[in-house]
This record gives C-alpha cells, sequence and structure tokens, in this order.
C-alpha cells in the first residue's frame, strides 16, 4: 500500500500549470495538470463540508482528496 500512496503523492503535484488551471476556474487544464481521472471530484467543485455523493461512488471516494488537493491549491495561489 505505502508504495501506491507515493506513486498518488508523485502523480498529485502541484504544479504552476495547476494553479494557473486553478485560478481561471477551467476544470479541464485542472484535470489535465493533476492527471486526474474522469470519476474524480475536481477540486474546483469541493467545500469543507462532507461528500453529497453517495457511499462508495467515484465522488464520495475521491471528495477527501480533492478537499486536500483544494487547500494546497490555495496556499500556491496565495504564495504567488
Amino acid at each position: 500500500m505505502p508504495l501506491k500512496r507515493r506513486a498518488l503523492k508523485a502523480r498529485r503535484r502541484i504544479t504552476p500549470e495547476a494553479v494557473a488551471a486553478y485560478r481561471a476556474a477551467d476544470w479541464q487544464a485542472l484535470y489535465f495538470a493533476l492527471d486526474m481521472r474522469p470519476w474524480e471530484i475536481s477540486p474546483l467543485d469541493v467545500h469543507d463540508g462532507r461528500s453529497p455523493y453517495p457511499a462508495g461512488s467515484g465522488g464520495a471516494e475521491s471528495w477527501p482528496t480533492a478537499q486536500k488537493l483544494r487547500i494546497e491549491l490555495e496556499a500556491a495561489n496565495r504564495d504567488r
């Protein structure tokens, strides 16, 4: 399992392209910059609360990751 987590972290690096796409609210560019899968929730679509998606769905499973990505993107956006 740790190997899979490291691979996921490496795949989700916050790059200048990802920050620019986030800033522009460009869903397609953000998905590409973060190498996201179609069933994953975009960091642009999450909020601080619980997932509105049914348990076990792609939306519910990717909600916590999208929340973390949004926090990282917000921090990177403030730094630039």
